[in-house]
């Protein structure tokens, strides 16, 4: 079983105007709703993709029913623990005229340190029956910054396999945990490496450096231009195949779907990254926050070009 720890997820509002005009009233032409959070779309793929995934959440108020309802409508197993305040609700506005996507991420309910010990509660019963865990996302209000290598700890003591992606101390303190896989993005990888990456050139230097700093293997995502891989065994990139990109929110939690169901399946990472890199470049597909299809994501596969990097 793929679990996911999302502590701070969110129900994504997305709508789509015809020209934005700012500081004026703008009409939506259509709107999507969509559950999210990094470790919520990553259990949402690895489930299209028909493996087992449980998303393990904090949820709150109205608006946190509202996403445990479109999980369960959308056939996701989930588990909450509850907190008084509302759950997050981001907003995607995407000017047609333009393609741009102008986004407003809610903070997130605060977590009080008796919610706290519940979640790690929850999170430990599913460890039990785990293979993967995936820590990712932004930590809410209340929650320490080493609360994801706290997580880390409890799932190498079982023998299971973790993913990070996360950003800033949680980040940085995660990474002091050793998980076996850290998956940052070019400008989060910068944070904790203390410099800028500026070229292709510059990536592969850091993944190679951050792999030194104790994970098994070491994923940095470029967007549209792909990713590198560095392992014990070398540096591998992903090149995706050329699509119509809309958006590329939930893209990078696709990429970690396709590491998450390489570890439970006992791939070798690179054909984890040739899944993710397709599930990734049909989630850039669609539109706000909407993930990639099944059908799309085989079709993409057989385009994505690995290469060995030197």
């Amino acid at each position: 079983m793929i679990v996911t720890l999302t502590p701070n997820p969110a129900l994504d509002k997305t709508l789509l105007v015809a020209a934005l005009r700012h500081g004026a009233v703008n009409r939506a032409r259509e709107s999507h709703l969509d559950p999210g959070g990094k470790g919520v779309n990553a259990a949402r793929v690895v489930h299209r993709l028909g493996r087992p995934a449980v998303a393990l959440v904090v949820a709150g108020g109205a608006v946190g029913k509202l996403l445990l309802r479109e999980l369960h409508d959308e056939g996701v197993t989930h588990e909450a623990v509850w907190v008084p305040e509302e759950t997050r609700l981001n907003v995607i506005v995407v000017d047609e005229a333009t393609g741009e996507s102008t986004r407003v991420w809610d903070r997130g309910a605060p977590v009080p340190p008796s919610v706290l010990s519940a979640i790690g509660g929850m999170r430990d019963r599913h460890l039990d029956q785990a293979t993967v865990l995936v820590c990712a996302g932004t930590l809410p209000p209340g929650v320490p910054d080493d609360w994801y290598a706290e997580c880390i700890e409890a799932a190498h003591e079982r023998g299971v396999r973790t993913i990070l992606d996360s950003d800033g101390e949680s980040f940085r303190a995660g990474l002091a945990a050793e998980p076996s896989v850290i998956k940052p993005n070019a400008r989060e990888a910068e944070y904790v490496l203390g410099r800028r990456l500026v070229d292709e050139k510059d990536v592969i230097a850091g993944a190679v450096e951050l792999l030194r700093r104790g994970p098994e293997a070491v994923v940095i995502s470029m967007g549209g231009s792909g990713s590198v891989l560095a392992t014990e065994d070398g540096v591998v990139r992903a090149i995706p195949p050329t699509v119509d990109r809309k958006s590329a929110v939930g893209s990078g939690d696709s990429l970690v779907a396709g590491l998450a169901i390489a570890l439970h399946e006992h791939m070798h990472l690179s054909e984890g990254l040739r899944i993710g890199t397709a599930a990734g470049a049909a989630t850039a597909m669609t539109v706000g926050t909407q993930l990639g299809t099944r059908e799309e994501i085989d079709a993409l596969l057989p385009s994505v070009r690995m290469e060995r990097v030197a």
